[in-house]
């Protein structure tokens, strides 16, 4: 029961299993198959829409038989009986009984089109037979060929899949969209249960992007489409166990949300620790970064960065990095490569004498240390002995909160509390947490960000906008052409993640109603407008003792936004000293309604 070599990899997974006298076997009980196996009340959908397909296939019936005949013998399933009947004035309707369950199809000649059905009872998936489907009834009218649009659904009422409740079967696979193709699918069998499934899909993003358009950028006829191919070629999309892990259209602002809010925290960022950002595009954004001498990349599954380097060639790109001798990020030579288990290397590592610690930087992108069972808390104690004393730990924490969560204690995200608490309990100083929205997820997405210095790192946190921007330029390598190598994250940017949303602190404060910051509200308060200057308003704002406390973060806002707006009223003039690289300094005369900033050596600065 398989597939010829020209048909699909393996439709023999889509076949129930049967004994020899499959008709008898059909008939022994209603929930149990001849060959023992019980099924559920559940079964496998697939819909596919194809058009542009040749109007004399699509006329006759014969011909459209022996295409539903090879299906079914191509991908091992088992026809019982079928019916086939023309329509007048045209267009044919077919229904096939299966062992399995049914097929059936309809065609319109006249316009190109045929709509089929095939629907399988039991666990056994239908995707492999996707590829044997479009062959067979795909029969091009032109040169341009055919086009298909498809969806897989889980029906019934069986045990509840996890396969149902993941990306994968929501989007794409679940969605009839216009244009969707498997780049690559692999299967390990692994002892860590994470990562034993990875997919890759090409596809066109519903609303932001049509198939007319990408049919016109294939082209070079002079269009618009054809003069900006990179815009409207398909996303890329890489899922493991069916989770959205990453997509082309979106992975520059998520990766640069990952690394770069840290590194600038951080004085001088020398050492960086990456865990499980086996992708390549963390460790491009760390490269960026002049101060960096020392790179450790620990990742558990070799074949992630396989995949990636071979379907996602950009994430590793550090060719239009000036001041960088090599093309592909990985070949840099101050880039360590580690294969392991994260929990397993650090622990390993430690009990070295010469340890390769002391890292300024550490950035996780893995859920599983997050969101996984409690006792990975302990992974965390590892962190912190792995840390320099002014070190910066950044992690993702997945989706956002919304306004209409319970308490984290009482949610489905529980165990993320306890991962923060764990924070907390092995000596991270402060805490904090800031989101990112055009990362490509159906949610904005949250990340992490612990101090092992309470003063240093968390001043640097809170600097304007000016210290950022000034700071990209000075401290992180410009493109071949001169621009900055940073194409989202930039002042404004960071002054959006340096305090945690609104549904963050309300979220917060439903589990922890007597903080004081939950008590005496969060609106802008009035008794600041008689403080001298905003700058010691910022510098008061700072807090100490609890480690994190989302609703104290959103409350130094609001101080820092009564003094200034009082300044302004006032026609004072407002002056702001800050570090950047020495003595630098900003100087704001609201009078005048001017802003003048004065960098390094007391030069002024005006492209700022």
């Amino acid at each position: 029961d398989t597939c010829d070599a020209s048909s699909s990899e393996s439709c023999s997974s889509c076949s129930r299993g049967k004994e020899p006298d499959a008709f008898s076997a059909a008939l022994t009980t209603e929930e149990e198959d001849g060959d023992g196996e019980i099924h559920l009340p559940a079964g496998q959908h697939l819909l596919m829409d194809i058009r542009n397909v040749d109007s004399s296939f699509l006329a006759s019936e014969e011909r459209l038989a022996t295409a539903m005949l090879d299906v079914v013998g191509d991908c091992g399933l088992t026809l019982l009986s079928y019916h086939c009947h023309g329509l007048q004035p045209s267009g044919v309707s077919c229904v096939g009984v299966l062992l399995e369950s049914h097929v059936s199809f309809h065609t319109w000649p006249s316009e190109g089109v045929i709509t089929l059905d095939l629907f399988t009872c039991g666990s056994n998936s239908l995707l492999p037979i996707v590829d044997a489907m479009e062959r067979l009834f795909g029969i091009p009218a032109n040169s341009e060929g055919p086009q298909t649009v498809w969806a897989y659904k889980v029906r019934g009422f069986g045990e509840e899949t996890e396969e149902e409740l993941e990306d994968l079967f929501t989007f794409p696979i679940g969605t009839m969209t216009e244009y969707k193709k498997e780049v690559v699918s692999i299967t390990k069998q692994t002892s860590n249960i994470k990562n034993d499934r990875i997919d890759v899909y090409d596809v066109l993003r519903p609303v932001y992007q049509s198939y007319e358009s990408y049919k016109r950028s294939m082209k070079d006829d002079g269009s618009y489409e054809s003069q900006f191919k990179e815009i409207f070629r398909p996303d890329r999309i890489v899922f493991v166990n069916g989770v959205l892990q990453s997509r082309r259209s979106a992975e520059i602002p998520y990766h640069e949300a990952l690394v770069h809010p840290g590194m600038f925290a951080h004085e001088n960022p020398k050492r960086v620790l990456l865990l499980n950002c086996g992708g390549g595009a963390a460790l491009r954004e760390v490269l960026k970064h002049k101060t960096v001498e020392k790179v450790v990349m620990v990742d558990e599954e070799e074949e992630i960065v396989k995949i990636s380097k071979q379907f996602f060639p950009e994430y590793d790109d550090c060719s239009y990095i000036s001041g960088l001798k090599h093309r592909r990020c990985f070949d840099d030579p101050r880039v360590k490569l580690v294969y392991s288990d994260m929990f397993d290397w650090a622990a390993k590592v430690l009990g070295q004498d010469n340890a390769e610690k002391d890292f300024d930087v550490i950035i996780m992108d893995d859920l599983f240390y997050v969101a996984g069972p409690k006792e990975y808390g302990d992974f965390v104690l590892l962190l912190s002995k792995m840390m320099s004393t002014n070190g910066v730990f950044v992690a993702q924490m997945g989706e956002a909160p919304a306004l209409d969560w319970p308490a984290i204690e009482h949610s489905f995200f529980k165990n993320r509390g306890d991962f923060v608490k764990s924070l907390a309990d092995n000596g991270f100083k402060h805490i904090v947490e800031y989101e990112e929205s055009h990362l490509g997820f159906w949610r904005p997405w949250q990340f992490l960000t612990a101090f092992g210095n309470y003063e240093t790192s968390r001043e640097n946190w809170y600097r304007t906008i000016g210290w950022f921007d000034l700071s990209i330029l000075q401290r992180t390598w410009p493109t071949t052409s001169g621009d900055s190598s940073l194409f989202h994250f930039d002042g404004a940017v960071m002054q959006s993640y340096s305090h945690p949303g609104k549904a963050s602190e309300l979220v917060f404060c439903r589990g922890h109603p007597d903080s004081k910051y939950c008590k005496d509200g969060r609106d802008l308060d009035r008794a600041q407008l008689s403080l001298p200057a905003p700058e010691q308003v910022l510098r008061n704002s700072f807090r100490a003792g609890e480690e994190y406390n989302p609703a104290a973060d959103r409350s130094s806002i609001n101080s820092i936004h009564s003094a200034t707006l009082h300044r302004i009223e006032k026609d004072e003039v407002l002056t702001i000293f800050y570090r950047a690289s020495g003595a630098d300094v900003v100087s704001l005369q609201s009078g005048e309604a001017s802003v003048v900033f004065y960098g390094q050596n007391q030069t002024k600065v005006n492209s700022l």
